[in-house]
């Protein structure tokens, strides 16, 4: 799909204006001239690309998305001349390259001697993610993990595997590769590790706005960690009967119905799987349990936010708790409010009015160096998210956010356009109330 950011157009001549350094530590400096062959968003690093031909070599450059200084959205004017268009001659459209009937680059050696078992530390697997020899349409990611380590399991011979992985994107080396090298785990360790469910991750679903990981929520299909299947037919069979279940549940009755862990963490789990452990706490958790051990679980950034949001949600001061978190001046308690809020079914009638009032009292002071954001831009974000996925569609609310947009339009061009998503979901779906009353 095409991109455009600021004036900058692909095919055209650039001159850069300032010196300037990208997110790789690869510099740029004024007066050099070039190509502009691409320009994009990567919605999963939060960045800006751009692909700048000059010296007889293309570079991809990386921004922040956020960035306060340097190149980034709304400033690109001061960093680059746009010059005249580049005509592309036109070219018979090539073939699309057949994928290796192999598959992902697999490791020289057979791995079948390490089926249920974990390979020695740092064994390369290629490009692959278990160490088996199935068929890699078999592996599936455990719960994903923010740590620096990666847990796979095999739906077919049912290893599990814990990993790095290692690799160039070909930047500036026009060479790309990925690796995978295995972790090896205490005995006590991989075992109960393996019983955490299986998942898959749809991260190719759309994005409202690019936005912080912290508030993105994949569509993602659990499998209890004893599922087997022996072929292609079967696995269908088991994904469209697990899609069906689990299209009525919410996150924290996935987790709770397909983990498979009856035992507390052992001792030695790395730090890098940490966020296991917390997700443990949380499932050993009841809604009577103390308020700041489910609040500490809570946080976006727990593996266990789901379960601990979902108990409290169950509490009698769900809501009192909702509100004091979106207003708290403490950053991560927000984050507690929105994870809590955002699966309240149905919401309560007063969250619209109180979020209304919020929106109107918060700052329109500009961000320090970037007169094209305010401070407060994060806060009516997730605010803004809020409302979307509870689609609090009242008249109420769409005449205060079609005023927002107009204000923003003078101070924030990023919170414009998120606005204008939220306003155009929420006429989809007053229509379709309206049409099924």
């Amino acid at each position: 799909m095409a991109c455009t950011i600021d004036h900058l157009r692909v095919d055209h001549r650039v001159t850069v204006l300032r010196d300037f350094t990208d997110l790789a530590g690869l510099p740029v400096h004024a007066g050099e001239a070039g190509v502009l062959r691409g320009i994009g968003l990567d919605y999963a690093k939060m960045e800006i690309w751009i692909e700048l031909e000059r010296n007889g070599r293309c570079d991809k450059l990386r921004f922040a998305l956020r960035a306060t200084d340097g190149p980034r959205n709304g400033r690109m004017k001061e960093f680059f001349e746009m010059g005249e268009s580049i005509e592309v001659p036109s070219l018979p459209m090539p073939k699309p390259a057949a994928l290796p009937p192999e598959g992902p680059k697999r490791p020289p050696l057979s791995l079948h001697a390490y089926v249920g078992k974990q390979t020695p530390n740092d064994t390369s697997l290629g490009e692959i993610q278990v160490a088996c020899d199935c068929d890699p349409n078999f592996h599936r990611q455990l719960l994903p993990n923010r740590g620096g380590y990666s847990l796979y399991g095999c739906l077919h011979c049912g290893t599990v595997t814990c990993s790095r992985s290692f690799g160039d994107d070909g930047r500036f080396t026009g060479n790309a590769w990925q690796e995978t090298r295995t972790v090896l785990l205490s005995d006590s360790v991989h075992r109960w590790v393996a019983h955490w469910p299986r998942v898959k991750v749809d991260y190719t679903a759309h994005l409202r706005w690019p936005m912080s990981a912290d508030f993105v929520r994949y569509p993602t299909l659990y499998y209890p960690a004893d599922t087997r299947c022996t072929d292609a037919d079967q696995l269908a069979a088991i994904e469209s009967q697990l899609a069906r279940q689990q299209s009525t549940q919410s996150v924290a009755a996935r987790l709770r119905a397909t983990h498979r862990v009856d035992s507390s963490p052992p001792v030695g789990i790395p730090a890098e799987l940490a966020g296991y452990e917390m997700l443990w706490e949380a499932l050993q958790l009841t809604s009577r349990s103390d308020l700041a051990d489910l609040i500490h679980l809570a946080q976006p950034r727990s593996l266990g936010c789901e379960i601990a949001a979902d108990l409290l949600r169950q509490r009698s001061d769900a809501f009192e708790l909702v509100l004091s978190s979106l207003r708290s001046p403490d950053e991560t308690r927000r984050g507690v409010g929105f994870v809590i809020a955002r699966d309240l079914r149905p919401p309560d009638r007063r969250l619209s009015g109180i979020l209304i009032e919020m929106m109107n009292g918060l700052p329109f002071d500009p961000l320090p160096h970037d007169p094209q954001g305010i401070v407060s831009r994060g806060r009516f974000e997730m605010i803004l998210l809020l409302i979307a996925e509870l689609k609090l569609a009242t008249p109420e609310m769409l005449s205060t956010l079609r005023t927002l947009m107009r204000k923003f339009a003078r101070h924030d061009p990023f919170l414009v356009n998120c606005v204008r998503i939220v306003v155009r979901e929420l006429d989809a779906a007053a229509k379709l109330n309206a049409a099924t009353q």
